[in-house]
């Protein structure tokens, strides 16, 4: 069973992997706190680093690609309201905001 592992300030939490829906919309339906503000890819709350499983996430949006240095992405940051897993596997994720 895949499953998708969420690192925040108040611990690790692991919850199942649901395809095509943002990081920040799967940590609410699971009342774990990843903050977030605007939920466009503008504000940069819900930065996160991409630690296991970043083949099975989507490609950087130009949101990220506008919001996040290049140096960041090349470091596995995305954000985590335009990350979505696409496709099954582990992935481990965590809450790194500025």
């Amino acid at each position: 069973m895949t499953q998708l592992t969420l690192i925040t300030r108040s611990g690790t939490h692991d919850v199942p992997v649901e395809l095509n829906e943002t990081v920040v919309a799967i940590a609410k339906k699971h009342k774990v706190t990843w903050g977030h503000a605007c939920q466009r890819g503008l504000c940069a709350q819900c930065r996160t680093q991409v630690l296991e499983g970043a083949s099975f996430l989507n490609e950087i949006t130009s949101e990220e690609k506008l919001r996040l240095r290049k140096a960041e992405r090349a470091e596995g940051f995305r954000l985590g309201c335009q990350i979505m897993i696409v496709e099954q596997g582990n992935v481990k994720l965590a809450h790194r905001p500025y």
